[in-house]
Parts: C-alpha cells; sequence; structure tokens
C-alpha cells in the first residue's frame, strides 16, 4: 500500500479491526484521495463478506454448555449401559477360549470341572451366573490353581489371555 499506509493497517481497517487511532487516519485519507478511496470502494465488499462468513461461522461452531452436558450424558449413559447379549457373548467366548487352553492339557470333563469350580468360588457361584463383574474373581481363582498344577507360567497366561474382549476381535 501507499500513502503512508501499510498493508497490515489497511487489511485491519477493511476488516474492521486494529487501533482506533489507525482507523481515524485512514478514514481521514479515504476523504481526500480519490485512488483510495476507490481501491476501499472495491475491496471494503469481500472483506465485509469474509468477516460476515467469520461471524456466521463462529456462531455455528459455538456449542452450549447445556448442549455439551446433553451430548456428554449421553455418552456416558451409553457407556454405562452394556447389552447383556455383549456381554453373554463375551463370556461365552472367554469360557470358550479357556476351554481351548486347557482340554489338551487336563481333557476335557477335567477342564470342566476346572472352571465349574472356579466359577463355583467366585461371586457367580455358576458358570452359567459369570457376569463382567464376576469375570476378574473367576479368572483370578482359575489360575491360582492352574498354578498349583502346572506352575506360574501356565497361570500367567490364563491371566493374560483370559481376559474378556470385545466378540469378533
Amino acid at each position: 500500500m501507499k500513502h503512508g499506509i501499510t498493508d497490515e493497517e489497511w487489511e485491519d481497517f477493511l476488516a474492521g479491526q486494529g487501533a482506533v487511532h489507525s482507523h481515524a487516519r485512514i478514514d481521514a485519507h479515504l476523504m481526500k484521495c480519490v485512488q483510495c478511496w476507490e481501491l476501499y470502494q472495491q475491496e471494503s465488499p469481500a472483506m465485509r463478506a469474509v468477516a460476515a462468513a467469520a461471524i456466521e461461522a463462529r456462531e455455528k461452531l459455538v456449542v452450549s454448555d447445556e448442549r455439551v452436558q446433553s451430548v456428554l450424558a449421553a455418552v456416558l449413559s451409553r457407556i454405562g449401559m452394556e447389552d447383556d447379549s455383549t456381554t453373554t457373548a463375551q463370556i461365552r467366548s472367554g469360557l470358550d477360549f479357556l476351554r481351548s487352553i486347557l482340554d489338551p492339557v487336563f481333557g476335557p470333563k477335567a477342564a470342566q470341572c476346572a472352571l465349574l469350580l472356579a466359577a463355583s468360588g467366585s461371586d457367580s457361584l455358576s458358570l452359567d451366573g459369570l457376569t463382567r463383574e464376576s469375570w476378574t474373581a473367576f479368572l483370578e481363582r482359575l489360575a491360582a490353581m492352574i498354578s498349583i498344577i502346572c506352575g506360574d507360567v501356565f497361570a500367567g497366561l490364563i491371566r493374560e489371555h483370559g481376559q474378556l474382549v470385545p466378540v469378533g476381535l
């Protein structure tokens, strides 16, 4: 820019930003300089449109506290609510995995007895009563029994790989 107005001052003026004294100086200059007035007439509609679009975008992007709380509450409730069929499938999958490890070592009958014994000593009291909450106690009891019979390495395998995972993974 010329006439003692820097590009930054000019852009701030067109955008309605910058220092007040700078605006006053540019306003005074525009009253006297036809060339700058014509440039202002050409550029100001575009700058006003950009500024208006920025304000509109900001308004659309602003989310009220109430909306954030509502969405957060919905997400938290979905996390807290667990589909019983999913949990049942995960437990069934976990038991199948444990059987696949125990059957070759103990045989199917002894493996089933070990699972039943571990479940009976946990909060669930039976394999059918296992829940996500009782799974850890069940798994720890099973690993403790396996540790006595087969050692800590095999028990560690049970502990590590016996955790419930989402079905299909």
